[in-house]
């Protein structure tokens, strides 16, 4: 091979090793490696809890009234039964009911109760006034009937009842639709519509 021949081959042999070279250290716009930091970092990381994970989180029924809560006031009480157990007021909830206060000094109890006596379709109470025998009750005889004692006063407080012959109607949610005296010949009805 002649001096010139080689000199050709290698000027040829460096041009390339210069070419890979340089090509070898090149970066690609945009096309450098990412550092370590920069992958394990993730657009989820940075997403910051969605508001809707908390209301999902919480249960309906933090938002639902306790059974207590959900009472009425008018069913918010304790009372002494003739015989002597206890009586709630929240043994009344989802059906309506009678309340009668009588006394043995009363003109006008006998009347309402003969009129009470009749009625169906709601829970009857009978209160014994203060002074009052619970024996001596005028609907003692009646079916079904819960005789109550109110020796203290704390019933006829409760419903706001000042004389004795008084009638309280509640309704099967709880409400008291009347409390006071009534006319014996209209109480039927009277009860009657607290069952429609």
């Amino acid at each position: 091979m002649s001096t010139l021949h080689r000199g050709t081959v290698a000027a040829i042999a460096l041009t390339c090793a210069f070419t890979l070279a340089a090509c070898g250290s090149a970066e690609e716009p945009g096309g450098g490696e990412m550092s370590e930091d920069t992958m394990s970092e993730s657009p989820m990381d940075e997403m910051s809890e969605s508001p809707m994970d908390d209301e999902m989180s919480e249960s309906p029924m933090d938002d639902e009234m306790s059974e207590d809560e959900m009472m009425s006031d008018a069913l918010d009480f304790t009372a002494s039964t003739a015989s002597g157990d206890t009586f709630e007021g929240a043994e009344l909830a989802g059906s309506p009911a009678v309340v009668f206060f009588w006394s043995e000094m009363c003109d006008t109890c006998a009347d309402t109760a003969a009129a009470l006596a009749d009625v169906d379709g709601v829970e009857l109470l009978s209160v014994a006034g203060e002074d009052s025998d619970p024996m001596d009750d005028p609907l003692a005889e009646v079916g079904g009937v819960t005789q109550l004692e109110d020796g203290m006063g704390d019933l006829s407080s409760h419903f706001d009842v000042m004389a004795d012959g008084d009638v309280v109607l509640i309704d099967d949610e709880g409400t008291v639709t009347h409390h006071g005296p009534m006319d014996p010949m209209e109480l039927p009805d009277e009860v009657a519509s607290l069952t429609m």
